[in-house]
Order: C-alpha cells, then sequence, then structure tokens
C-alpha cells in the first residue's frame, strides 16, 4: 500500500494549469434506453462513423462507463460479456488467449487505437497479460472477418480498444484499487486544455501476487514416474505474480493528434513451462512504446474527407534468469542438469507505419472510402543463452554444463529479420434507399517474405420494417505466418519459407428486433470456414517436424442476445453461443461448444447501482488420443455494488467468482488435473474527482 500512497502523493504535487473543456463524458448506459444505446455511434465496421443498429458486421461495443459498472479490471475481464468470445487462459504465465466461435486466438486481431498489438514472433506477446481499464475510453468488437478493413490476424474478429484521449476527459480524477491475492492498482487522468492543446493524460502503476494455484502433478512428475527420479516440484504451487505500469498522453490541436503510449511488465511469473513444468525461476519483463502523429479533416475538400498517420512502435522482451524449461535433478540421454534446463531469451523489434485515406461523397448516395499504406517491421535485437541442445557451430552441448550464447546462428529462437508490408484498400458504402443500403470493400496486401492476400468483404443491411433489421454478410480474412513459422528452428520444429497465408471465409445473418422500447432480441447465424491451416507436421526422414500449410475446419454457429428493460433504473441482458464444429483436427481443442452470459444491472436508490453477471462455460472435450474425462461445465459469478453520493467521491466493492466455484481451463495431460483457475477473490475502489 505504500507505493500507491507515493504514487498518489506525486500526482498532487504535479501540477500543471489546464481549464476544463466541455464536459463530454460518456453518459451512463442505464440512463439511456434501448433505442438510445442501438442508436450508438461506432466507427470499427466501416472506418467511418455508423449507429451499432446499422453497422455493416455483426458489432459490439463497450464503454468506459458500462466497464466501471461490472468492476472490471483488465480487458480479458471486459470481453466476457461478448457474444461468442471465449477468454482461454494459458497455463503458460495465465495468458489471456482471445477466442471467437470456436477459433483459436492467432484468428483474432487485437489493436489500440486501430493499430495491432501483435509482435512479428509472439503475436499477442510471450507475456501478453490483458490491458488495464484505466486508460479504455471504449472496446468496439466485430463478431467476424475483419481483413478487408485490418489485414492479417482479422479471421475470426477483431477488437479494437480505444484510449481516452483530448476532449473525452473532462477532469482530473485519481483512484486507488486493493483486493485478494495481494492485488493494488492506483491510477490517475486528467484532461482540458493547456498553451492551445487539448491535453489527455492517463497513467496507472498495477502488482499482483496473483492466485498461484496448488498444481499436484506436472509435465516433470510423469518423466519421474516412467525414469524413478525425483526431480519434479510439484506438488507445488504456479506462482503468476506481475506487474504493470503505464502512461498513456494525448495532445491535440485543430486536425492534428499526437498519442503516445508506454506499458510496461516487470517480475512477470510465468509459473508452468509451455512443456507444463513448475517454474518457480521465471521472473520475465517487456516493454511497449506507440508514438502516433494523426491527421483527420472531415472537410478536407468539397467532397472529401482526409486522414493520415504514421506510427513508431518498440516492443522488447526478457525472460530474466528463465526460462527453467525443466527443474533442477533433470535427467536425458545425454546426463542430468543440476541447475535445470535453462532457456535464456530476449528480443527487441521496431515498426513504422504509414497509412493515407480519403473518404469521398461526390456521388450521391455513396461514402467511397480509398487509401493504403506501408507498414515495415524489424526484429533487430535477438539474444538467446541455453545449457542445453546445440551450441552455435552446432556441437551437442553436454548435460549440466553452463549457459552458451547461441544468439545469431541457426539454433536461435529467432533470426534478425525485417519484413515490409504494401496495402491498399477500398470501400463503398452505397445507401440504396432509406431501407437498404450495401457495403462492399476489397484489401490487397503484399509481405515482402511470402507474398501476397486479397481480401473482399460485403454486407447488406435491410430495414426490414420500424421493427426488425436484417443484415446478409460475406467476408475473406486472412493470418500471415509469422517469423517463428517462416525462420525459427525450435527443439521440436522446423521452419518453413514457403508457406502460404492461413484462409477463412465466413457467411453471415443478422436480425435484431425491436419488441417494443423496453424488450430488444437479436440473432446471428454464421458459417465459419477456416483453410490453409499453418502447423507442424511429421516429415519423413526428419527428427523434427515441419510447419506446413493443411487442411480445413467448419464451423456453424448461433449467438442469441436479449436486453429488457423492465424498469427505467433495472436491465437485464443475456446471450447465448451455440457452435458446431467439425471433427476437423485443426479444431481448436478445449473451447466449449456452447457458452451463456446473465447480467442485471440495477440502480436501485440514488447514488446506488448494483451490477451481476454470471457466465457459464459448457463442457469442454478433449483430443481423441486423450483419456481423461472432459472438463465441467460450470458457472462464474461476478457482483460490484458502487456508490457515488459524496462529492466529488465514488466507492465500490466487487466479488468475483462469488461462489467459489472450482473451474479449471484446459491443460494438456501433461497436467493431469487442468489449471485451477482463481477462486472467490474481493477487491474494494475509490475514486476523487478534482
Amino acid at each position: 500500500m505504500k507505493y500507491l500512497v507515493n504514487y498518489l502523493a506525486l500526482f498532487t504535487l504535479f501540477h500543471i494549469p489546464f481549464v476544463y473543456s466541455k464536459d463530454k463524458q460518456i453518459n451512463n448506459l442505464l440512463g439511456m434506453s434501448l433505442e438510445e444505446l442501438m442508436n450508438v455511434e461506432t466507427s470499427i465496421s466501416t472506418n467511418s462513423k455508423q449507429k451499432l443498429s446499422t453497422a455493416p458486421a455483426a458489432v459490439t461495443l463497450i464503454t468506459a462507463e458500462d466497464i466501471k459498472a461490472t468492476g472490471a479490471t483488465n480487458l480479458a475481464d471486459i470481453l466476457k460479456a461478448v457474444p461468442g468470445i471465449y477468454v482461454r487462459y494459458n497455463h503458460f504465465g495465465l495468458r489471456p488467449l482471445i477466442g471467437f466461435r470456436g477459433s483459436n486466438s492467432k484468428q483474432t486481431l487485437v489493436m489500440i487505437n486501430g493499430s495491432s498489438v501483435g509482435d512479428l514472433m509472439w503475436r499477442l506477446g510471450i507475456f501478453w497479460k490483458g490491458l488495464p481499464v484505466n486508460m479504455i475510453e471504449r472496446v468496439e468488437i466485430i463478431r467476424g472477418p475483419g481483413s478487408a478493413l485490418f489485414g492479417t490476424d482479422a479471421s475470426a474478429g477483431v477488437i479494437n480498444v480505444i484510449t481516452k484521449t483530448a476532449g473525452i476527459i473532462s477532469r482530473a480524477e485519481v483512484g486507488l484499487r486493493s483486493g485478494s491475492f495481494n492485488t493494488q492498482t492506483a491510477w490517475m487522468e486528467y484532461g482540458g486544455q493547456w498553451n492551445g492543446f487539448d491535453v489527455a493524460m492517463t497513467a496507472g502503476l498495477f502488482r499482483t501476487d496473483g492466485h498461484d494455484p496448488l498444481i499436484a502433478s506436472d509435465a516433470q512428475s510423469r518423466r519421474d514416474r516412467t525414469s524413478g527420479s525425483h526431480a519434479s516440484l510439484a506438488p507445488g504451487v504456479a506462482q503468476f505474480g506481475w506487474k504493470n505500469n503505464d502512461l498513456h498522453l494525448s495532445l491535440t490541436r485543430k486536425h492534428w493528434r499526437l498519442q503516445a503510449d508506454y506499458m510496461q511488465h516487470d517480475d512477470l511469473e510465468i509459473g508452468l513451462t509451455g512443456a507444463g513444468a513448475l517454474d518457480p525461476v521465471t521472473k520475465g519483463k517487456d516493454s511497449y512504446l506507440e508514438l502516433g502523429l494523426f491527421y483527420e479533416n472531415e472537410q478536407f475538400d468539397k467532397n472529401w474527407g482526409l486522414e493520415t498517420e504514421i506510427r513508431y512502435r518498440r516492443v522488447a522482451y526478457s525472460s530474466g534468469d528463465g526460462f527453467q524449461e525443466w527443474p533442477p535433478g533433470f535427467s536425458d540421454s545425454k546426463g542430468t542438469y543440476p541447475d535445470g534446463v535453462l532457456n535464456h531469451m530476449e528480443s527487441a523489434e521496431h515498426r513504422l507505419n504509414t497509412e493515407v485515406s480519403g473518404l469521398y461523397h461526390g456521388i450521391k448516395n455513396h461514402a467511397i472510402r480509398l487509401g493504403g499504406g506501408y507498414s515495415w517491421h524489424d526484429l533487430y535485437y535477438v539474444k538467446h543463452l541455453v545449457n542445453f541442445g546445440n551450441d552455435a557451430n552446432g556441437t551437442p552441448l553436454p548435460a549440466g554444463g553452463s549457459l552458451v550464447d547461441i544468439s545469431n546462428s541457426a539454433y536461435a529462437f529467432a533470426p534478425e529479420k525485417t519484413r515490409s508490408i504494401y496495402y491498399l484498400f477500398l470501400q463503398d458504402v452505397w445507401h440504396i434507399s432509406d431501407d437498404w443500403e450495401l457495403t462492399a470493400g476489397l484489401r490487397y496486401d503484399y509481405y515482402s517474405d511470402f507474398g501476397n492476400a486479397l481480401n473482399p468483404r460485403f454486407a447488406l443491411v435491410w430495414q426490414t420494417n420500424n421493427k426488425l433489421t436484417t443484415k446478409l454478410m460475406y467476408g475473406q480474412a486472412f493470418r500471415a505466418p509469422g517469423f517463428q513459422e517462416l525462420f525459427a528452428e525450435t527443439s521440436f520444429t522446423l521452419p518453413n519459407s514457403e508457406l502460404d497465408p492461413e484462409q477463412s471465409e465466413t457467411w453471415e445473418l443478422s436480425l435484431a428486433y425491436a419488441f417494443n422500447k423496453n424488450i430488444h432480441l437479436g440473432m446471428n447465424l454464421y458459417h465459419f470456414k477456416q483453410s490453409n491451416f499453418i502447423s507442424a507436421h511429421s516429415i519423413p526422414g526428419l527428427s523434427k517436424r515441419k510447419y506446413q500449410n493443411s487442411g480445413e475446419h467448419i464451423i456453424h454457429g448461433v449467438e442469441l442476445e436479449a436486453w429488457w428493460q423492465p424498469l427505467e433504473n433495472l436491465r437485464l441482458t443475456v446471450n447465448y453461443n451455440y457452435r458446431d464444429p467439425d471433427d476437423s483436427p485443426f479444431r481448436a481443442i478445449g473451447t466449449p461448444k456452447q457458452l451463456a452470459y446473465f447480467r442485471t444491472d440495477w440502480r436501485f436508490l440514488p447514488h446506488w447501482n448494483w451490477n451481476m453477471q454470471s457466465n457459464w462455460i459448457g463442457t469442454r472435450n478433449r483430443r481423441a488420443n486423450d483419456q481423461r474425462a472432459d472438463l465441467d461445465a460450470y458457472w462464474n459469478t461476478d457482483t460490484t455494488l458502487r456508490y457515488h453520493g459524496i462529492n466529488k467521491w465514488e466507492f465500490s466493492v466487487s466479488a468475483r467468482n462469488l461462489f467459489n466455484v472450482d473451474g479449471r481451463e484446459y491443460t494438456g495431460a501433461s497436467i493431469p488435473d487442468d489449471l485451477p483457475l482463481p477462486g472467490r477473490s474481493f477487491h474494494a475502489e475509490m475514486r476523487y474527482r478534482f
């Protein structure tokens, strides 16, 4: 708690004079009718503002007020409310892996302010932990393909996190949150005008010891049983503590905006290695810096709007004193490793992106957007030290030896390489009549290291009557092969520089029905086909598997949603998702076929708000060769009580997993009892506005 108090003291002393701008804070959603909610504007589906109800995609919008009402503290918490999304926690570092409609996380594009957070090696980052909520203004989500707008990785869904910028924050705020697992958070935000600029700034500090689940048996336990050794650290706890610092700054003047985003993880414990062995040693760290300069003018010329941007990003990772892939006493055919099997990894990359687009209104009933861009990626630093495998010359290392530097060799986890991407896009929104609107788009991407991809999309929106809206949508998407798949040899797999991108196509039918002003219903039917999967295959004559393109996977599904506001101060929300995947070996194992979500928001007294939400996670199937029983379905219930009746103060208390359900996350057979998820926990929060 001492570091939280010091943080607030520093903020109080830090003073920059500014004048509050006009209050533009987002309305409390419970104060809006369902009809008003459907008319909230979103831009993710076309890169132009459109009403949520007529957007040419299955779109979900979550605002800062909505986040606050649920007591969510991380992006992963927010997404549990979205139909079709399943957040699976990986045993390596308890990383939240976000999947749409039964796909795996590689088919999900996550962006901050329209820029992908993915990197060249690890997609969402080897230490990905989601995003803190204090920085978020809103989250816009497409359930379905997005490559025609955003390029690679947008096969199954797109998540765009929009941070608080100048003009959104109209006052200063500081806050503290403290709770179970020695979890503490402090944050601040302010916004206003300074020397002719609209200014916004948010900053946060976070630390937690993690829920540290007990692992009764791990991957080394299996080896001990067959070899007679006693090296396993199980039973023992998987340590999942970590720290996070983030800082976000926005300066706006007329049509120009300068934005800076910085995030850093420290002392990040991974708990379990990728193979499933307990690792109490690793405390990794990473850093993320992005600078952006933007120009936006909706009236640049008589019939033209213009948007330009240039962004620079640097991402760096380090495993610290880890990874301890196997514990001290581990033995293989070479002998015993008294210090364990050690695999120290560091990397850093640059990215530079520039884009220009224009919106043309010169043709009646048409809004035509065209543009293009260039992106340069450079994995410029790789450091790799090991005490196993081969040295830089290919000579086998003896068991139990010291660490050897294999950087810049064929045996390093990645080569230092660059990638250039050129892209063009075109989209036309044709307002055919008052009841009909057609959106058609096309994007072409050229990659310097594997080739090109062309992805179209179509969406026909029909205002069938004053209660019913019908949408028919089609889109193609792709996932570019990553550096690990193209160039990096590991202990188990060989790269393949001849890989093609993964491909997908999706058909969707969406129906939205306003039964009356207090009851809204929605249904989405979809057919999702993935093909040209990139996966490792056994190759005759080779001791290692090699990445290849092969296979396809088809998923049919339905998403049902309902909103009911029986009273002005009471709203109920429910959604249910069912998917029917084929038996392809490329299906995502460990994801449920059924999901359900229930939520209640009740303003039961002036200044008092109560929220309760429950997620039902359906049964999760094992692989065919896994003899364990399928993972049982379970409920997880969270609740938050919030009070804001004292001038400038706001308080809340939250319980997560209120009924202390023993939820488990799917793992391979190396962890027989799967990964225990956090039990019941609590946190309390207070905010003060200046």
